[in-house]
């Protein structure tokens, strides 16, 4: 249960970072450009373990991770605001949380930009006309943009299942 409590206190906390990002960048921010440079930025974040150790280290000081990081950073091409928001992660001792506010910060976007996310189980691979009517039936339905994430599901015996927010639509033989 304590690991439940972790993960729900650190979602809270992610929420929160995501939230200010989102704030800084305003109503007409570039959320999907900022999403693409966080996102290259947790890739070389999830390669490297040595990486990982040293900016989360409480034993190595802050200007030595900063120093790391803003090498990294310039390496990258960061943005000022991405790499101002990332040594704000740093310095808060937060950056064991990036995954979980990036997946944050993703929901923040969306919901900001008005897009919501299906996540759409299949038994057989869909065909490329069947994607785009669950996309259009999932428009409809929601008065949204869509964005579509599809996942082949084993367990399935036949159909489809959808996932919007906490709603589940099954379509699937077992459902």
């Amino acid at each position: 249960m304590e690991t439940e409590g972790h993960t729900l206190m650190s979602m809270a906390i992610a929420s929160r970072y995501a939230r200010a990002l989102a704030d800084v960048l305003g109503p007409q921010g570039d959320f999907g450009s900022m999403s693409k440079e966080l996102d290259e930025f947790a890739a070389v974040w999830g390669e490297s373990s040595d990486l990982r150790r040293v900016l989360v280290s409480p034993t190595i000081p802050v200007e030595q991770k900063r120093s790391v990081l803003d090498t990294i950073l310039e390496r990258l091409g960061t943005s000022v605001t991405a790499g101002n928001f990332l040594r704000v992660l740093l310095v808060n001792y937060r950056m064991s949380l990036l995954e979980d506010v990036l997946q944050a910060f993703r929901k923040v976007a969306n919901e900001r930009l008005g897009i919501v996310e299906v996540q759409v189980l299949f038994a057989q691979d869909l065909t490329p006309d069947e994607q785009k009517a669950l996309r259009g039936k999932f428009t409809e339905l929601t008065g949204k943009t869509v964005e579509m994430k599809f996942r082949r599901e084993e367990k399935l015996l036949g159909g489809v299942q959808a996932r919007v927010g906490s709603t589940i639509y099954d379509g699937s033989a077992q459902g």
